[in-house]
């Protein structure tokens, strides 16, 4: 049973989430050659100021990546 786990900073609308977690069982099974329903993906979101990037925060170092993000979120929650 294959197992992917993905490390990504929040902030990404559900359906990205939900879109990966199926692009990617489906590319494993396809290289693997099992059944898509053996395989397992494992999406963990950080904060950003819990990753890093280059010895600083991503709050930081990709400040507006970050802001932008946290608007797009605002406007989808409503």
């Amino acid at each position: 049973m294959p197992l992917v786990r993905i490390d990504l900073m929040e902030g990404r609308p559900p359906e990205v989430i939900e879109e990966l977690h199926e692009r990617v069982a489906r590319l494993v099974a396809e290289i693997v050659d099992t059944p898509i329903e053996r395989v397992r993906t494992y999406i963990t979101q950080f904060p950003p100021e819990a990753w890093g990037i280059g010895g600083v925060p991503a709050s930081v170092a990709r400040r507006e990546e970050v802001e932008a993000r946290a608007a797009a979120q605002v406007q989808r929650d409503g």
